[in-house]
């Protein structure tokens, strides 16, 4: 690894770019270890920071091997702490990535909205969820473009509207109360927190009454799944469907 400010050799190395005060301040890092702190796969510590930075110089210009003065360090990020520097370079700069790196990012965030649509949505027709392989086909048909910048959640919203045009979809969660007889709540109260977002509780002669919100198009499933698990003895009243 590098550990000087002489001009680096990029092969097979990228940069991390964050703009601040009227400057431009980069680091040189790993692509691969970069991708994976951004997404947040990989916690950036002391210990990670050494496998992420391939000089541990903070630059004005990289490939000029023009370091940052300390008093811009200061100005810009009130700190001169590397790893301080380093997260919050990573979590809000860009990262320059190749043509092959971008793609690969992009298929993964867009695997990442398809699932998190899955989740969540269902078809309003017949209250059932649709497959990721159903949702990425309307997303190609719709020509919808994944921006790599920007949250999953704040996406998935938008893609769903772009896609009606060509499946019936909705994204919403459900609020539902359940009552789980005594006998069945030592097996049932894993899975119900497996499938739901527990609101409140409460027992009475050892049945288990309790209400969650789900993601609709979990809730067939659910409801399905904890019914086998209790030999169809548990009740379900959905309350109330909310909008995303």
């Amino acid at each position: 690894m590098l550990r000087d400010s002489r001009r680096p050799d990029f092969s097979g190395k990228t940069l991390v770019r964050y703009k601040s005060h009227g400057l431009r301040f980069e680091i040189v890092v790993d692509p691969d270890v970069a991708i994976k702190v951004k997404r947040g796969e990989l916690e950036l510590n002391e210990e990670t920071l050494n496998e992420l930075l391939e000089i541990d110089e903070v630059f004005l210009n990289a490939s000029r091997g023009e370091k940052a003065a300390e008093s811009d360090l200061e100005l810009a990020f009130e700190t001169t702490d590397l790893l301080k520097i380093a997260k919050k370079m990573i979590k809000e700069g860009e990262l320059l990535l190749t043509a092959e790196q971008r793609r690969e990012m992009i298929e993964a965030k867009k695997k990442r909205i398809i699932e998190y649509i899955a989740r969540n949505s269902m078809d309003p027709k017949t209250r059932r969820p649709h497959t990721p392989a159903r949702i990425e086909s309307a997303m190609e048909e719709a020509r919808v473009q994944v921006d790599l910048n920007r949250p999953v959640e704040e996406q998935a919203k938008e893609i769903v509207k772009q896609i009606r045009q060509v499946l019936p979809i909705v994204m919403e969660r459900v609020r539902m109360a359940v009552k789980i007889p005594a006998e069945f709540t030592g097996k049932a109260y894993g899975e119900v927190k497996r499938f739901a977002d527990i609101e409140k509780e409460a027992w009475k002669n050892g049945d288990w009454y309790v209400q969650v919100t789900l993601a609709a198009g979990l809730a067939a499933q659910f409801m399905d799944h904890i019914g086998s698990l209790t030999k169809g003895m548990a009740e379900f009243k959905i309350i109330e469907h909310i909008d995303l």
